[in-house]
């Protein structure tokens, strides 16, 4: 079962942060070893061409003595010609042969050198300095795809914990607090209205803050409970802003530590410990396991709720 508070990172930061850059393809060939020394004449070569003449002037023999003295005479020019042509290569096929033998150890030793320099060049891209750069650029780029709010008039009505806890929240987080800003539902006549918005301009990090009720006081409703607000909640992930949610009870008895927990999770998202240093003397908060509906009910039939709101 989840428990409060409930922080939800949109895929797109979560794939950023843990994203790797990509590693150099080593595409050079190794060099061949050089083959045995070329010879004037291919001899295995020559034995093929004349045994499949031989043999092909017979067949033309049994079928007219005339063509296949000619078959045979052709043959023997081609072989000879064939033989007379690598007898006269043979030089260029020596100096090009004994020149790679001569070029191979320098090639080898090229070769070598960018298998070296490729293998630090994959330490370097690897490496946890590079890594982290890398994984805070694709973060900044990953965040600027964040589609912000397209109003500032929202009407949702406010609980009674939420003016306490706002003013805690804009003391830790002075100017990057907003109240009442809409994202527009497609499809549909009414906008989704955060109650708190943490909105870090210069990095484009949005954080959607609720306070879960268990239930609504003037009709003893279940307000939230596990599964309740999965679609709203992937709204917001769908629009790139990070979801943190607190239980009410959490909000109004610990306020410190609930803008603690902020502060973590805009560090954990950024790296970036900075808003967590205002908080070394606040204890962590205790978590509150999430109710589901049927304890919504039980708990909006002993007013539970009243056990923390009454001295508060």
């Amino acid at each position: 079962m989840p428990t409060y508070p409930i922080a939800l990172i949109p895929d797109r930061i979560q794939s950023a942060k843990s994203a790797m850059p990509t590693v150099p393809t080593f595409t050079a060939i190794a060099p061949s070893k050089p083959s045995l020394p070329p010879q004037p004449y291919d001899t295995n070569a020559l034995i093929t061409y004349a045994t499949i003449g031989f043999f092909v002037s017979v067949v033309f023999v049994f079928i007219n003595l005339v063509l296949g003295f000619v078959t045979g005479v052709l043959s023997f020019a081609v072989i000879a010609y064939l033989a007379w042509e690598m007898k006269q290569s043979f030089p260029k096929r020596k100096r090009e042969h004994d020149d790679y033998v001569r070029s191979f150890p320098k090639l080898m030793q090229e070769h070598i050198r960018a298998r070296a320099k490729h293998t630090e060049e994959i330490l370097r891209v690897n490496s946890p300095e590079n890594v982290t750069e890398y994984r805070k650029n694709q973060l900044l780029l990953a965040l600027r795809q964040t589609d912000p709010n397209d109003g500032n008039k929202g009407k949702a009505q406010e609980g009674f914990s939420e003016a306490r806890f706002y003013a805690h929240l804009s003391k830790y987080f002075n100017g990057k607090i907003h109240r009442g800003l809409t994202l527009k539902i497609p499809t549909y006549k009414n906008s989704y209205s955060p109650d708190f918005s943490y909105i870090d301009r210069s990095t484009s990090l949005y954080i959607d803050i609720e306070i879960d009720e268990p239930y609504v006081y003037k009709n003893d409703e279940p307000s939230h409970f596990v599964g309740k607000d999965d679609r709203r909640n992937n709204f917001f992930l769908d629009k790139n802003w990070v979801v943190l949610r607190f239980a009410e009870e959490q909000v109004v008895r610990y306020p410190q530590e609930c803008c603690k927990s902020v502060a973590k999770v805009i560090a954990n998202v950024l790296g970036d410990k900075l808003e967590l240093i205002q908080f070394v003397d606040v204890p962590d908060l205790p978590t509150i396991r999430q109710w589901t509906e049927s304890e919504a009910i039980a708990m909006s039939k002993r007013q539970y709720r009243q056990t923390y709101l009454v001295n508060n």
